[in-house]
């Protein structure tokens, strides 16, 4: 029965690998190993309980305050207000728009939706520094891809990944974080070592584009209470406790996240009132295709888990791991980050992993640490795929072959990986 689990998984891989649609892959695959195992109905009803998960709530609301924030173009300010950092910079104009780019990712949830908000300012300015256009482009992926949105508390992968835990996914944070941060500016570093020490000159500073600080405060506004919250900080800490009636225990976990969103939602709409009718409606569908682009994926990624579970795979892949955390460590970076390079996508294979070995593992092998070095990897993988989003997007941006982009990307994010797992290790 494990040989035949064994064939599934490498039909997985290799459908995922051809960009098969992601979800039809692991719910399939999900029913095939389930069906050998004699148990058809453990997928049918996997699928009806993932549904109505304690996940789906903070992830719908935090996509709903995504919507939320371009309706309103508070995520527009947050790009010419961050773009105004690098004033000044001079011959750091190539590190300065990596972390530039890094942290504007924390507040917009999409790697090629940050390339695309950024590119039109960073590449020309990049290029007039003297920068060829793969390189300017490099730098952009690097920014763009690294793993910001990783910081966000609300970001779809840590609150997938932290459902398959104990703790949920606070702790998770609290590791991305300094680690995440840390190797950011590695790669930043590391990037300008390899690529912009050379640069001669300084090109004209951008334009100074006129700045609603309130508005461009608007989408680190979640983020920055919930930090707060979470570091117990006097006056915040209710926002974190989670409410004592069983009723709420499903979403007990997710309920700050989604108290963070919806204030941050109420905002906006007193800042920009005026709009208030098609914020409203941005919100409520943002939500919907939270649940249809991301539930949907979470949904799959625990099918194929439960198939893995029944046919046996996953106590054989436990057996293996046995008490050793070092294989457990090295399993998180190999298996999400060489299918993330393979598929373009982080979050399929992040989960994937997460589904199939988390739920399992007890405190002596560290999950939390485990669970934050797979959504590294998960990052790392996608930002070296030549038919990822994001490299896509920029590649034509800067009208070079996506090849040439990652061949500057690699030694950069090599050491930036390398400093955050570490990171991910030590902290």
């Amino acid at each position: 029965m494990t040989f035949l689990g064994l064939l599934v998984v490498a039909a997985t891989v290799f459908l995922l690998i051809r960009r098969v649609e992601v979800r039809l892959v692991l719910f399939v695959s999900g029913m095939v190993m389930a069906s050998l195992a004699g148990k058809p109905l453990l997928i049918v009803d996997t699928f009806g309980k993932a549904m109505v998960a304690g996940v789906v709530a903070p992830i719908c609301s935090a996509m709903g305050f995504a919507a939320v924030l371009t309706a309103s173009g508070c995520d527009r300010q947050l790009v010419v207000a961050l773009t105004r950092l690098l004033h000044g910079t001079g011959p750091w104009l190539a590190p300065a728009s990596i972390l530039v780019a890094y942290f504007c990712n924390l507040a917009i949830p999409s790697q090629a939706g940050t390339a695309a908000a950024l590119g039109p300012v960073l590449v020309p300015l990049l290029r007039a520094a003297g920068l060829t256009p793969a390189q300017a482009g490099a730098a952009l992926v690097l920014g763009a891809s690294f793993g910001g949105e990783l910081l966000n508390p609300a970001a779809q992968d840590v609150l997938a990944v932290g459902a398959t835990t104990h703790d949920g996914s606070g702790p998770i944070t609290a590791l991305i974080v300094p680690s995440s941060i840390a190797g950011a500016f590695a790669t930043a570093a590391a990037y300008w070592f390899f690529t912009a020490r050379r640069l001669q000159h300084e090109p004209e500073p951008p334009k100074r584009l006129p700045v609603n600080w309130v508005r461009a405060f608007m989408p680190l506004f979640p983020v920055t209470v919930l930090l707060l919250s979470f570091a117990k900080v006097p006056g915040l800490v209710w926002l974190a406790t989670p409410p004592q009636d069983p009723a709420y225990a499903n979403v007990a976990l997710g309920l700050p996240v989604v108290r963070a969103m919806l204030l941050g939602t109420g905002l906006v709409c007193a800042l920009c009132w005026k709009q208030l009718q098609a914020i409203s409606k941005e919100f409520f569908e943002g939500m919907g295709r939270a649940y249809a682009s991301v539930i949907s994926l979470t949904i799959t990624a625990q099918c194929f888990g439960a198939g893995l579970t029944a046919i046996g795979l996953t106590e054989s892949l436990l057996a293996l791991v046995g008490s050793d955390r070092t294989l457990g460590v090295l399993l998180a970076i190999v298996f999400p980050g060489t299918l993330a390079m393979l598929s373009g996508s982080g979050s399929g294979p992040v989960l994937a992993f997460a589904q199939s070995l988390l739920p399992h593992l007890d405190d002596s092998h560290q999950p939390v640490r485990i669970a934050t070095i797979a959504c590294h990897s998960g990052s790392f993988g996608r930002t070296l795929s030549p038919v990822s989003a994001v490299v896509i997007y920029v590649a034509g941006l800067v009208h070079v072959d996506p090849r040439e982009l990652l061949r500057h990307v690699l030694k950069p994010l090599l050491v930036g990986a390398l400093v955050s797992f570490v990171g991910a290790l030590i902290f």
